[in-house]
């Protein structure tokens, strides 16, 4: 699913504040400088070579992203990722979903750290003393690069977005819990770690950004905008979890046993406490199966966070995580064919009392993602059916913890998806 721009998100606190024209590049540098020393006593991590800074512009920073989207997409995996989300309901089908992004990504300009440059570019057009909080985040995405050389983990992992966002989230959450701590100080204010509102005051801020200031931001798909947030809202709860077992020196391990989906993120104590690893799921008969013209475009690992977006159709956050919340892998293939779409997902839960609850809270939203499928009448089988007048089908089977669901095939496909998934 979306990338993660690395570490321009959170400018969305500053892009929206009064601008300057030809702020003093001394000045900036000078202000970077201070936050460096705070920043460094702060995390604990010594500056092993001298930061270099670099002063940016607006124009500058849009094409740093678009350059950056270009070398983390090879030509047409943007479109079919659009297509895939498109497939799953999480986005509308009318959806540009290429331009829509880099759109969404332009309106949040701000300073930021280059890990590849490895240099700290400054906004020229935000006044210094409104840019305090992105350059003490900023800046510990350089003390990592420096320490753990997060270039080598923060790129995207293709077939497996599930991991990506676990990986960001230990970043931007670090470098989250840092920029709060540090604005605490800087107002005089110590605070425990306990007494952080992790989902609500941070949260709210960053989710009711204003639509005249972001547009993009505020007319985004549920599903865009809380990807975008995830790996500072959850990662920062995360990283304050791993800090109460062991101060800084046990999130410092974490770089050397990268947290692997966002299950562990969601639930710190399955990284931290008792390791659960997902499942690694495969079906490798799948494209020999669907074949008749349908095209594989993509395919991805779901994920615990992104399960939940799958459930959006039932209204209900509550019902929403604790279906999701018995995941234990997964693996889903995208089929496109004369511009309809249709996917399959092999998914494992933690339990059947799990894989149960999961089916049935997805049957829920069926009617509202497929319009004029009609549910056929149920068997012995733990299997829902609903067809449309073309034949196509959506299937639901659970066979004790495994979930298969088929979603606009043809039903003389369903046999075979069946045997190759369960046998």
């Amino acid at each position: 699913m979306t990338h993660l721009v690395k570490g321009l998100i959170l400018s969305l606190l500053l892009s929206g504040l009064p601008l300057m024209a030809g702020v003093p590049a001394k000045e900036l540098v000078e202000l970077g400088k201070q936050c460096e020393k705070r920043v460094v006593k702060l995390r604990g991590l010594k500056v092993k070579k001298p930061i270099r800074w670099e002063i940016t512009s607006k124009e500058q920073v849009r094409a740093y992203l678009k350059q950056t989207l270009a070398e983390q997409y090879a030509p047409g995996e943007m479109e079919a990722e659009g297509d895939a989300m498109k497939a799953l309901g999480m986005i509308p089908a009318s959806m540009h979903y290429k331009e829509f992004i880099l759109k969404l990504y332009e309106e949040q300009v701000g300073g930021y750290y280059d890990p590849k440059k490895e240099t700290f570019f400054l906004a020229d057009w935000i006044a210094p003393s409104l840019q305090e909080s992105i350059i003490s985040h900023e800046l510990t995405h350089a003390l990592q690069d420096q320490h753990f050389d997060i270039d080598k983990f923060v790129e995207r992992v293709k077939g497996n977005s599930d991991a990506m966002y676990a990986r960001a989230a230990l970043v931007e959450g670090e470098a989250t819990l840092v920029m709060m701590l540090d604005s605490m100080k800087n107002m005089g204010v110590d605070i425990e770690l306990d007494m952080l509102d992790l989902d609500g005051t941070l949260g709210t801020l960053l989710m009711s950004l204003s639509t005249a200031q972001f547009p993009s931001f505020s007319e985004a798909p549920r599903a865009l905008k809380e990807t975008l947030m995830f790996p500072y809202l959850k990662g920062l709860n995360f990283v304050i979890y791993g800090k109460k077992l062991g101060a800084w020196a046990r999130i410092d391990q974490v770089y050397a046993d990268l947290p692997v989906s966002t299950e562990q993120i969601l639930h710190p104590e399955k990284y931290f406490l008792k390791r659960d690893k997902p499942v690694t799921v495969s079906l490798t008969a799948i494209e020999k199966i669907v074949g008749r013209g349908w095209k594989k475009i993509y395919v991805d690992v779901l994920g615990e966070f992104m399960t939940r977006h799958l459930l959006a159709g039932l209204d209900d956050r509550d019902e929403e995580n604790k279906a999701a919340a018995g995941w234990d892998g997964d693996k889903f293939w995208v089929f496109k064919r004369e511009g309809e779409l249709a996917w399959v997902q092999m998914s494992v839960w933690d339990s059947e009392k799990d894989a149960t609850e999961f089916a049935g809270a997805f049957a829920k939203t069926v009617a509202q993602r497929r319009a004029g499928f009609v549910q056929q009448p149920t068997t012995a089988q733990p299997m829902m059916t609903w067809k449309n007048k073309k034949d196509r089908v959506v299937l639901v089977e659970r066979r004790a913890n495994k979930i298969l669901i088929v979603d606009n095939l043809e039903q003389n496909m369903i046999d075979s998806l069946r045997q190759a998934a369960f046998d």
